[in-house]
């Protein structure tokens, strides 16, 4: 029997292949609960007082050298370096982009033959290299500083020494301070004041992990959603199809016997996407209980959430815009 052709669904159709917009609801609604915590709880209000408070003013006079060390966090994912924070949040992007390449490599939206596969591939990766040039410029480079970096020296921010040795010699101890504290304040990348051993203080620090998590795991989930919604529908055609025919070809058996071991692939792949979204909201509410204040974080949820809208909702209005990006599974 011909291979069947089927036309792409219309746009109403279209958006019932999609999760609904008020999903993103989970994100406000994840800083809020955690940012409410983080003021009602006495461990947690306790913990971020000491990291963000400044330590005294050091008297010259003080003939020894003084290493304070901040206090450790009452939890373990208050700390900077916690596991997930180092080899999943730092390397985000990663792990977004693996998963993203799962699913097209394993997902019959992305895979099957068909006439609309070149165009869903092509749309697909536009959709993913928008994502990823807003997170670079965001968070990487953006002629230089990234954006996060330049807003933050913009408002006021700069780097500073948390804090400094002093000498038992009270002048040589003020001019180190000074020589130390201007080499600190050229710097201009966070990268660059933590590698020199200073400290952003004094700007609006954009959240750049609440940006990342909320773009990454936003759009894992449109593309997943989109996927297998994709190939329910696509199932529900090929049913009514073969309800009219008696039998099938040889060529349509080995077609079944290669989806049923391709199935294997697409489960994990869809493990894969709901391991990545589902650490990546849990290191999203850490990150609004411990870290950041209000206005950073939620600056940092507007950015990624306007992304969002604009490669995976605004297409679905627009139709010359959907016409470039496309939608997912369509």
């Amino acid at each position: 029997m011909a291979s069947r052709e089927r036309s792409p669904p219309s746009t109403a159709s279209s958006t019932t292949m999609r999760p609904p917009t008020t999903a993103l609801l989970i994100y406000p609604v994840t800083l809020l609960v955690g940012s409410l915590f983080s003021i009602l709880s006495p461990t947690a209000r306790g913990s971020r007082q000491s990291r963000y408070a400044r330590p005294a003013s050091l008297a010259p006079s003080i003939a020894t050298n003084v290493n304070l060390s901040p206090p450790n966090p009452v939890n373990y994912f208050a700390r900077k370096d916690n596991i997930f924070n180092l080899y999943f949040v730092k390397v985000g992007w990663l792990w977004t982009t693996l998963a993203f390449v799962s699913l097209l490599v394993s997902q019959p939206a992305y895979t099957a033959p068909s006439a609309h596969q070149p165009r869903r591939l092509a749309q697909a990766a536009l959709r993913y290299s928008l994502a990823t040039l807003v997170w670079y410029l965001t968070t990487q480079w953006f002629f230089g500083p990234p954006i996060i970096d330049r807003s933050f020296v913009i408002t006021g921010g700069k780097c500073e020494r948390v804090v400094a040795e002093t000498s038992g010699n009270p002048a040589e101890a003020v001019a180190q301070a000074g020589s130390v504290s201007a080499g600190l304040e050229k710097m201009f990348t966070a990268a660059a004041c933590k590698a020199a051993g200073g400290s952003w203080t004094g700007g609006h620090d954009v959240s750049g992990h609440v940006f990342m998590l909320v773009l990454a795991t936003s759009m894992l989930v449109f593309e997943a959603v989109g996927a297998m919604r994709a190939v329910s529908v696509g199932a529900e055609g090929d049913k009514k199809v073969d309800g009219e025919v008696d039998g099938q070809s040889e060529g349509e058996k080995v077609q079944v016997q290669s989806e049923e071991e391709g199935n294997w692939m697409r489960t994990w792949s869809l493990r894969l996407v709901g391991a990545v979204v589902g650490l990546g909201w849990w290191m999203l509410f850490m990150t609004s209980i411990w870290f950041h204040t209000w206005l950073e974080k939620w600056s940092g949820l507007l950015i990624a959430l306007g992304t969002v809208y604009v490669v995976y909702v605004l297409p679905l209005s627009v139709p010359s815009w959907r016409d470039i990006v496309g939608i997912p599974g369509v």
